[in-house]
């Protein structure tokens, strides 16, 4: 089974992704980034590394761009073969072009989710990236 983690500070915004998610993955959560960083990391020195990570973008501790950031040098620089990169989704209540450029472009995550987001809408970006098991494909 996939493995996601959803990392946001608002638990009422976790709750809901992990009840959409949990359909397709097994899901952690956690509440800020540098939560979500350490997660990341134990996933993969356990050998069991995250299919997709979203992620707010507005937290305490440490905010999602420097968490995928920090994110991104580490894969740089894991010497496994054949270690695919994980799939991140930015997440935010702001729908403003800037924003979703820095998260992409500037951040290199893969997607950006506007809050609130819609059941169907999650779906199809997972499978859009390919992260639907066959069995729960529509």
């Amino acid at each position: 089974m996939k493995r996601f983690l959803i990392v946001d500070d608002d638990e009422l915004s976790c709750k809901i992704l992990a009840d959409v998610f949990s359909e397709f993955a097994d899901c952690d959560t956690a509440a800020n980034g540098r939560a979500g960083y350490e997660l990341f990391v134990k996933a993969i020195i356990d050998g069991r590394p995250y299919d997709l990570i979203c992620s707010d973008i507005i937290m305490p501790e440490m905010n999602g761009h420097e968490m995928v950031f920090q994110i991104r040098a580490r894969e740089e620089s894991l010497p496994i073969t054949g270690y695919i990169r994980t799939r991140i989704f930015m997440i935010s209540a702001s729908g403003s072009p800037d924003d979703m450029t820095q998260a992409i472009l500037d951040n290199d995550c893969d997607d950006y989710i506007v809050k609130p987001f819609h059941r169907d809408k999650l779906k199809s970006l997972l499978h859009k990236y390919e992260l639907l098991e066959y069995s729960n494909e529509p």
